[in-house]
């Protein structure tokens, strides 16, 4: 009796180290973050070529509206807004990036908020994405180069941003919605040079939008495309956003992002993190949600009170 009871405890020893066997040889050799920053890795000395394409002055903020080329030449020029204080001073600067619905699905999405911050002191660039709103996903591969050449984009909009004269290299800020958001949560396992993220309604993962809406991009299997991206889910990068502050801002009637996803991106982020949730649906449009950001964003840069 005694030795059978030996033989069961050894059996269960020996399932056990198994286990422990086969979770470690399925674990990656390294930092997750160390993969995600080596395909998120770019030259620096790529000139933007940034050409202006109408200037204009209101109430004491300039907007400018540019164009500069995009990382990859076969992306064409980066559409943006420059906007900033009109007088002099140690600035804040903040990238935005847009989401992916209507209205304003593009580089205009933010360009009220922006103007509101340009009179607290701070420089804000407004970025137009190119996937997936010039191009839907297709498959694979080639998404997962899409998903890459975007996340660079917003890395040089931080350059770019940077460049500018009397913009306080520790005072930057992204704010980012929908795809946005994703973008941002990406960037934020690799760019140190941000002290706080909003991230507006985002999904963690680009595999769960493009094989549920659209199914062109399963054809070659669902397993395959989630591998393709494995490195480059936001849901895996935001753990590695510290020392960076988050605010993740909810909807409580989101069609597109269940609550139990909500909940699960949010859990997975670094600290220190603060999650709002709002009786809206996906757009978020609602003015408890602006304010809360730019109070919070107030707070983390420093930004003038008004």
């Amino acid at each position: 009796m005694h030795n059978s009871r030996l033989g069961q405890i050894f059996f269960a020893f020996s399932l056990l180290l198994a286990a422990f066997a086969q979770a470690m040889a399925m674990s990656p050799p390294e930092n997750p973050s160390a993969e995600t920053a080596r395909l998120l890795a770019y030259d620096r000395s790529i000139a933007f070529d940034l050409k202006e394409e109408s200037p204009k002055e209101q109430d004491g903020v300039l907007i400018r509206d540019v164009n500069y080329a995009a990382y990859t030449p076969q992306r064409g020029r980066i559409k943006a807004y420059l906007i900033r204080p009109a007088g002099k001073g140690s600035f804040a600067g903040v990238v935005f990036f847009h989401w992916y619905g209507t209205p304003n699905g593009n580089r205009s999405q933010f360009l009220d908020e922006a103007i509101a911050l340009a009179k607290q002191g701070t420089v804000s660039l407004l970025i137009q994405g190119y996937f997936p709103w010039a191009v839907a996903p297709t498959d694979a591969q080639k998404d997962r180069q899409r998903v890459i050449d975007q996340t660079i984009e917003v890395r040089r909009a931080f350059d770019l941003l940077l460049a500018q004269p009397q913009v306080n290299r520790k005072r930057i800020g992204f704010v980012g919605h929908d795809y946005g958001a994703m973008y941002g949560a990406l960037v934020a396992s690799v760019e140190k040079r941000v002290k706080a993220y909003v991230l507006i309604a985002g999904e963690g993962s680009f595999s769960n939008w493009s094989l549920k809406y659209l199914p062109v991009t399963a054809s070659s299997g669902e397993d395959i495309y989630r591998q393709s991206m494995n490195a480059l889910e936001p849901i895996k990068s935001v753990s590695h956003a510290a020392p960076a502050s988050l605010l993740f801002q909810f909807a409580n009637i989101d069609k597109y992002i269940p609550k139990t996803s909500a909940s699960a991106f949010f859990a997975a982020a670094s600290e220190p993190k603060q999650i709002i949730w709002y009786d809206a649906d996906h757009q978020l449009n609602v003015d408890a949600a602006r304010k809360d950001r730019r109070e919070w964003l107030a707070r983390q840069l420093r930004l003038v009170e008004k």
